[in-house]
């Protein structure tokens, strides 16, 4: 059964490297190894026990998504510690997806990760000027750079910025994630190679961490990195750091890492505004070859409120229904190709009531807040109306001003007349708990 479960896997990882970012792709799924195939579940090999539980935790359900597709049926995965005892994987044995991607090298999306093609924005533009600093060798401006905020708003991106603009400089970059870091500390140590492992520190001219927030509460590994940064920082050479949290915020992290990250520069990178998610759509679509007008970008735009990393998501998901499926984007297939991204927790606001509703109805944000009082524009501005007076706690002047400065008697007005709707028109009623749904609230079925 071991080819069958190798050519599976690898057929597998094909599917793997597109829905996740490559270097948790790389630090985690590369090292699994493919044991065996029976009854419909695929064993996979992990270094040690620590790997494995990570890998279970954070990457079963996609991994077992993508085993389940290559497969063709229901699949489920299992993994296990490995017989090869922590030892990785040969050159031989390591998945290569098709398309000629090599998974083990930076080649492809980690060199496309520059400083041209990274989207500025005023939520991102200190982070921004700060890499090309320390890129740029100007390491008096900010040493070490410590990039923080939520996940998938292009700290990586960044990072790998400045490993691609420190190599064509002809720079050595060390570039580890902060649970690779660990994991190779600790291989280091249980095959006796830690002189090797301090010694690739010794020879580097810059280092850069992602998602150092894994090192804090691991007493030895900050005791290496300690060791590590000083040495670094001491010879004037730049140091880049990505968490998910500020250096005060990390309450396991030892003081003295604490205190030498925050002697450097800080640099929040804050969730996207409105233009820049727009711009980023805009972009990844024309690179994706999706031919969008940018009235249907500004529609979807306003429904996502992720990560660029979910606007990645939702451009393949498109381009995979046009060009796998040869579908249409209409508008009801992209409400369904959305979904996954809108954020239902997210609170339900005016603004949100409004764009969401121009979206169903076809028409624009500057059309539903005008004074054209036609079927077409004032029925959905109606809808608005109501919605913002049943799911926010806005009054009715309130809503008056946003819908276009209306007094609180035309709201009031357009209120009970979508609510006289509602009582006797079933069909509507149940078109009205979909927009709900959409906005993230979940209507009363009763109603």
């Amino acid at each position: 059964m071991r080819t069958d479960a190798a050519r599976l896997w690898v057929e597998a990882c094909s599917l793997i490297s597109k829905e996740l970012p490559e270097k948790d792709y790389e630090t985690w799924i590369l090292e699994l190894n493919p044991a065996s195939f029976e009854d419909d579940t695929l064993t996979l090999e992990a270094p040690f026990g620590l790997f494995r539980d990570r890998v279970r935790q954070a990457f079963l359900p996609a991994i077992e998504r993508a085993v389940s597709v290559a497969a063709d049926r229901r699949c489920r995965v299992a993994v296990v510690v490995g017989s090869f005892g922590g030892t990785r994987p040969t050159g031989r044995e390591k998945p290569r997806p098709t398309g000629e991607r090599s998974v083990r090298t930076t080649a492809g999306l980690t060199n496309k990760k520059t400083f041209e093609n990274f989207i500025v924005g005023e939520s991102n533009r200190l982070a921004w000027l700060g890499a090309q600093q320390l890129a740029d060798g100007k390491v008096h401006a900010g040493n070490p750079l410590f990039l923080y905020g939520g996940v998938g708003l292009g700290k990586t991106h960044l990072l790998l910025a400045i490993q691609n603009r420190l190599k064509k400089r002809g720079r050595r970059v060390l570039y580890y994630q902060g649970e690779e870091f660990t994991r190779k500390m600790v291989e280091a140590l249980r095959l006796d190679r830690m002189e090797q492992f301090r010694n690739e520190f010794k020879v580097a001219d810059a280092l850069l961490i992602d998602d150092v927030q894994f090192i804090a509460g691991k007493k030895r590994t900050q005791q290496e990195f300690y060791h590590a940064f000083n040495f670094l920082h001491g010879a004037g050479k730049p140091i880049a750091l990505a968490s998910d949290r500020g250096p005060g915020d990390l309450e396991a992290l030892e003081y003295g890492l604490q205190s030498r990250f925050q002697g450097g520069l800080l640099a929040d990178v804050a969730s996207l505004d409105d233009d820049l998610r727009v711009r980023i759509l805009k972009a990844k679509a024309q690179e994706a070859g999706l031919g969008l007008a940018d009235i249907l970008i500004e529609r979807i735009a306003v429904r996502l409120q992720g990560s660029v990393r979910d606007i990645e998501g939702l451009v393949l998901r498109l381009r995979a229904a046009t060009t796998h499926q040869g579908a249409d984007l209409d508008e009801r297939l992209i409400e369904t190709l959305i979904a996954p991204y809108v954020a239902s927790s997210a609170p339900i606001t005016l603004d949100k009531v409004i764009d969401t509703v121009a979206w169903v109805y076809g028409i624009t944000r500057a059309e539903l807040l005008s004074r054209d009082r036609s079927r077409r524009v004032a029925w959905p501005r109606h809808v608005a109306a109501y919605l913002c007076r049943k799911l926010t706690n806005s009054s009715l002047p309130e809503i008056g001003e946003v819908l276009g400065g209306r007094n609180h008697t035309s709201v009031l007005r357009a209120v009970r007349s979508v609510a006289d709707r509602v009582s006797g028109d079933a069909a509507f009623a149940s078109r009205l708990r979909e927009i709900e749904g959409m906005l993230g609230h979940v209507p009363d079925p009763r109603m």
